[in-house]
């Protein structure tokens, strides 16, 4: 039972006194004590970024096309985690192509095989070509 005592006294009350001047200071001076303590509301969420240009984004499109043919043929590690990051990827600059054109968006953020074939067709219907 001494050890028990002796041990609460080391560890336990040096943290606990630490904690209660931590919520002392923090009640005293309104400061919020931990940044992730209240979900910041003036964030708003993430939309596909349509301020680039759209030369720029067909040409992330080749790139990335080219990346997601190299990745299948490659026997790297991790290909898989390589070859869904790389997809995704592929998936926004096709998501912000629409966005620049004014075509329907997907609202998918990982789109389907057929959706992207979908989304790359009405791209070119649109004139784009990568």
């Amino acid at each position: 039972m001494a050890v028990l005592l002796l041990y609460v006294g080391i560890c336990v009350v040096p943290a606990a006194i630490f904690w209660l001047l931590d919520r002392c200071y923090h009640a005293w001076t309104g400061v919020r004590p931990w940044p992730w303590s209240e979900p910041a509301r003036d964030i708003e969420p993430s939309r596909p970024s349509s301020h680039l240009p759209l030369e720029r984004l067909v040409a992330d499109l080749h790139r990335l096309e080219l990346e997601i043919a190299r990745l299948e043929r490659s026997d790297m590690p991790a290909k898989v985690h390589r070859l869904e990051a790389v997809t995704l990827a592929y998936d926004d600059t096709l998501r912000a192509c629409c966005v620049i054109l004014e075509l329907p968006a997907p609202p998918a953020r990982r789109l389907a095989g057929v959706d992207r074939l979908v989304v790359e067709a009405e791209l070119a219907q649109a004139g784009l070509l990568w």
